[in-house]
């Protein structure tokens, strides 16, 4: 369960963010946020006016609701055709209305606009998005339980892997691993058309394989219509293996990749692995309160050079997670609101060679008052097993 206190605070900063933007309240219903806000991920509508207290009404299920929820006001809603009197009972009865539009589909807004003809509806998302980057101490334990998981991956490696198994196969062997450790199993993407089951387990070519998700690596998959991730393609001596996994602890997440071999790698691997802990030191160097993360890509974009492949031709070399995977911040171009302390991002530099391979290193960081701290913990060394 989550605390009340920590339920609490979360509201009071997004209230105010909605008051300093100009709304009168918000009106939340995608899952991820609704635990984060009301502590619950039951089927649900939360009233948030940007005064007062708010009230979450709960369509399925009620019971399971109100024991997870600390809200004080929990009650059920059975039928949309409420929600006008449960704003006004909130204190919203018109004015500019909050949706998390990022996230709801198209249908459900059109509803909205329907039963709500007094409000204005406009997007709070990347409000929300932002309280939701800075994490509590709270948050900050379970993100280091995730870390901590990771940690493990190298001997795991030693244990499962060998020459001939398929990456399917080799995934199958750290994704129970993972399991036995406390994983969740699902990762929650907020980006549309994406998802992740556990992370990439890609060996040779096929981590050069590219796809429809906006990521240096993607993999081929194990057919059309999961294309991306590991493959039924057999793991040979001397090929690079890179493993990105996100490691999941009561609901919070962190990422890391290593990057293996089952005997010694070409020099070319190693130069262009190098590579990516030159960019990875570079960045850390400079990361700190008040930077902002597109400095922080001008930086690793810098370290790279011109090495042909850095990041599979994705601008971005990092991001931000919590409850989800793709958060804020976003070390990319563009994204400029400078980092805070209590924030956290995956460092991800990779190298991307078509038709060859890939290789590169990950570790999720906190931002702290001075700098930052690396959470993930698992040998940084290019592995040969």
């Amino acid at each position: 369960m989550i605390p009340r206190e920590q339920i609490e605070e979360r509201l009071v900063r997004f209230q105010a963010a909605l008051g300093a933007a100009g709304f009168d309240g918000a009106l939340i219903v995608q899952e991820t946020d609704l635990v984060y806000l009301a502590g619950t991920g039951q089927s649900a509508h939360l009233l948030v006016p940007a005064e007062g207290r708010p009230a979450l009404l709960v369509r399925k299920t009620f019971e399971r609701a109100r024991a997870e929820s600390p809200l004080e006001r929990v009650e059920p809603l059975s039928s949309l055709r409420e929600l006008p009197a449960a704003l006004a009972s909130v204190g919203l009865e018109g004015g500019r209305l909050g949706l998390e539009l990022d996230v709801v589909p198209a249908a459900s807004y059109l509803g909205y606009s329907r039963r709500l003809p007094g409000f204005g509806l406009a997007d709070c998302s990347a409000l929300l998005r932002r309280v939701r980057a800075v994490k509590s101490e709270w948050e900050l334990q379970r993100i280091r339980g995730a870390a901590e998981m990771l940690s493990h991956v190298p001997e795991w490696m030693a244990r499962h892997a060998r020459a001939g198994m398929t990456e399917l196969e080799l995934a199958a062997e750290l994704e129970r691993e993972l399991r036995l450790a406390g994983h969740q199993g699902p990762i929650r993407f907020r980006a549309f058309n994406n998802e992740l089951f556990y992370g990439s387990v890609l060996a040779g070519p096929s981590a050069a394989v590219p796809g429809s998700t906006e990521t240096p690596i993607v993999g081929p998959g194990a057919n059309v219509a999961v294309s991306k991730g590991a493959s039924h393609r057999p793991i040979e001596p001397g090929e690079p293996i890179v493993i990105d996994l996100a490691g999941a602890w009561e609901g919070y997440l962190a990422d890391q990749t290593r990057t293996f071999s089952l005997g010694p790698l070409a020099g070319l691997w190693r130069d262009r692995y190098e590579a990516a802990r030159v960019v990875m030191r570079a960045v850390v160097e400079e990361a700190r309160p008040g930077v902002a993360p597109s400095r922080l890509w001008a930086v690793a974009a810098a370290a790279a050079g011109d090495r042909p492949g850095f990041m599979g031709g994705v601008s971005f070399v990092g991001h931000g997670f919590g409850l989800e995977i793709d958060e804020l911040p976003v070390l990319a171009p563009g994204f400029d609101e400078p980092l805070e302390p209590g924030m956290v991002f995956a460092l991800e530099p990779k190298f991307v060679l078509p038709g060859e391979g890939a290789v590169g290193i990950e570790n999720s960081y906190l931002v702290l008052e001075d700098g930052v701290e690396r959470l993930t913990t698992a040998n940084e060394e290019l592995l040969e097993l």
